[in-house]
């Protein structure tokens, strides 16, 4: 069977409504594709691929397909997002596989087409950041040879639903108020983890945090640009107080609509991270798949060594 390519470089009219007709799968990819709409959201670099059985976004929507988000010249953080209805299928059959391997493949092809034509030095030298990409298409992908693992190893993708999110109060003890972060918080919040993230990329991000009447920021997180829950953070000092879950459930609330109005917020948590799993068990979420983030190598020639193997 033909695997059709298309690459754009704007949100094709169609992909939009064929992503939201995969949620929950696809909440990822299309929360990344929604952010276009911000102010900085749609990069010059930026290129949309799908891969299907007939290539075309009129008329009947393909039923089989992978698609990606790749900003080639994006990093450190994430570049990349991909999608395959693959993962709707809990065990996919013999020909199912074969279908998408090569969809995946192609997919890979395109975005080795992409890189040979920005023709400049990427974040991570032959390679870029694809993240939050579930198990099964994960595997699939590996057997392109281009797919290096990251030492953060696994999480679970956690969804919530609007609707079960708690509405508790928010009124906050007395000397602190709510807010949004700056460049100044930003910066603090860069200081505080070992994620690639940059003050610029924070501060492009929707955000709620919590400070003292003195400005100083003490608890703070951030919907990603695939709109997930990122780096929710409480202060030592101030735990145990459940300002991190109140903090999480209002911006959930308040900010996640501004990509869509579909019910679906997401977080990805390690899966030996109990204080983690412990406060999205309290916002009612539940953990539906698992995910990584790899290195997908994306130059013609690939280093000598991938995966510690010798090429």
């Amino acid at each position: 069977m033909t695997e059709y390519a298309q690459v754009y470089s704007t949100v094709p009219e169609g992909l939009l409504k064929l992503l939201d007709d995969n949620l929950p799968y696809s909440l990822p990819l299309l929360r990344r594709i929604q952010f276009t709409k911000f102010e900085g959201g749609l990069t010059k670099t930026a290129r949309i691929i799908l891969v299907s059985e007939h290539g075309e976004l009129e008329g009947e929507s393909p039923q089989r397909f992978s698609a990606a988000y790749l900003d080639i010249g994006g990093g450190p953080d994430t570049q990349m997002w991909v999608y395959s209805t693959v993962e709707k299928s809990s065990e996919p059959d013999a020909k199912e596989t074969i279908l998408y391997e090569r969809q995946l493949a192609r997919l890979t092809d395109e975005a080795i087409g992409i890189a040979k034509e920005y023709n400049k030095e990427l974040a991570y030298p032959g390679a870029v950041l694809l993240g939050t990409i579930h198990d099964t298409t994960r595997t699939l992908l590996s057997k392109t040879g281009r797919v290096e693992p990251r030492e953060t190893g696994a999480y679970d993708k956690w969804l919530f639903q609007y609707k079960d999110i708690p509405n508790d109060k928010t009124e906050l003890p007395e000397g602190m108020n709510w807010g949004t972060a700056n460049k100044d918080d930003c910066a603090v919040v860069v200081s505080r983890t070992n994620i690639p993230r940059t003050v610029e990329v924070l501060s492009r991000m929707p955000s709620l945090v919590i400070k003292l009447d003195d400005g100083t920021p003490i608890s703070w997180a951030f919907l990603g640009f695939d709109g997930s829950l990122v780096s929710l953070h409480c202060e030592e000092g101030y735990r145990r107080r459940g300002l991190a879950k109140t903090l999480a459930a209002k911006l959930f609330r308040e900010k996640s609509r501004a990509f869509a109005d579909d019910g679906w917020c997401s977080a990805d948590v390690a899966p030996d991270n109990d204080g983690s799993r412990g406060m999205c068990k309290r916002l009612n979420g539940k953990p539906y798949w698992r995910i990584s983030w790899v290195l997908l190598y994306v130059g013609e020639k690939l280093p000598e060594k991938l995966n510690g193997v010798k090429k």
